[in-house]
């Protein structure tokens, strides 16, 4: 592996530790050197000059930069791979590591909390009769297709999605009402049946079953997900292709036209 040089961004994000050591570095020298020479009796000013001011000036810029410099790339790797660890790298979305730690964070506060999970339909068959090349590139649709209509949902508060493991996905949606929260259920089950995805010279169409679970006052996240999850297999068992709210005794079925697709 060779030598990685030194670039200019590094070289200046480094000169003010560079600076602010050779400064401590001749301050230090010079208390040293004066207490030294005042206990020896030696009175050349030059030399008390040069053990001071002088080498510190030179040595220390040269021996701290490169250590300054490996220091903020082991950093700058340290925050990427802590950035991995929360990153599904086959969708691109935040994995389920980061949903929970979102989530805690979001659960502090006395806001409206809904959770979703958001499943994808008879996802075997599709890698049993397409591969499981098109299904990565299935989870990859549906993972863009959450992702940016939770984020464009309106209203303030936090927006995330995240892919917590195999086919599932949730997402966490601050400051909308439980009304709001379920017709975005109702759009999502909607507009990823409308989007069927490209696979060898075919169209195939793709559904997802969605569970939502509202924060109750004292409610973990794992309490609140887990009752989203639970409401999701419950819309599995009665169709699919449709949400439910694990609050509401009905269930809500996407519209007969987007059934029809399934």
């Amino acid at each position: 592996m060779g030598h990685k040089k030194m670039t200019r961004a590094e070289f200046f994000g480094a000169w003010k530790g560079v600076v602010a050591i050779t400064l401590a570095t001749i301050a230090g020298g010079h208390v040293l050197t004066t207490g030294v020479l005042f206990l020896t009796g030696f009175k050349d000013a030059w030399l008390h000059y040069t053990l001071s001011t002088v080498f510190p000036l030179i040595l220390a810029p040269a021996a701290t930069m490169p250590l300054l410099v490996m220091a903020g790339r082991l950093r700058l790797m340290k925050e990427e791979l802590e950035n991995l660890l929360r990153l599904d790298t086959l969708t691109e979305l935040p994995n389920r590591r980061a949903f929970f730690e979102k989530a805690e964070i979001v659960f502090k506060r006395d806001s409206a909390i809904s959770l979703m999970m958001i499943d994808v339909d008879r996802f075997k068959q599709v890698n049993d009769n397409y591969g499981h090349d098109f299904g990565d590139r299935v989870l990859r649709s549906v993972a863009q297709s959450i992702q940016c209509i939770v984020a464009q949902t309106a209203g303030a508060g936090v927006k995330f999605a995240a892919r917590i493991g195999g086919e599932e996905f949730a997402a966490l949606v601050e400051g909308l009402t439980p009304d709001a929260a379920d017709r975005l259920a109702k759009y999502l089950v909607e507009q990823i049946a409308r989007l069927p995805v490209q696979g060898d010279g075919q169209l195939v169409s793709v559904t997802v079953s969605v569970g939502v679970a509202h924060r109750r006052a004292g409610d973990a996240p794992g309490v609140v997900l887990h009752a989203a999850d639970n409401a999701c297999y419950r819309a599995k068992r009665l169709g699919r292709n449709q949400w439910r709210d694990a609050d509401a005794d009905a269930v809500q079925p996407a519209t007969a036209a987007v059934q029809s697709a399934a």
